[in-house]
C-alpha cells in the first residue's frame, strides 16, 4: 500500500512539472522571441485579424 501512494505521488509530480512547462523547456524558448515572432504567431494562430496584425506591426 504504501508504494501505491509512492507512485501516485510521482505521478502528480510529473503532471504538474508537465503542464507548467519545467519539463518541455517551454519558458526558455519565449525568450529568443521577438515582440514581431510573437505577433506573426498569434495572427498565424488566428488570435488577431489581418487589420490588428497592420497595426500592431506599425507601433513595433
Amino acid at each position: 500500500m504504501m508504494w501505491l501512494g509512492f507512485i501516485f505521488i510521482i505521478v502528480v509530480l510529473y503532471i504538474v512539472l508537465k503542464n507548467s512547462g519545467a519539463l518541455a523547456g517551454v519558458s526558455n524558448s519565449n525568450k529568443n522571441k521577438t515582440p514581431m515572432d510573437i505577433l506573426k504567431e498569434r495572427y498565424a494562430k488566428g488570435e488577431i485579424t489581418e487589420e490588428e496584425f497592420e497595426r500592431m506591426k506599425k507601433n513595433l
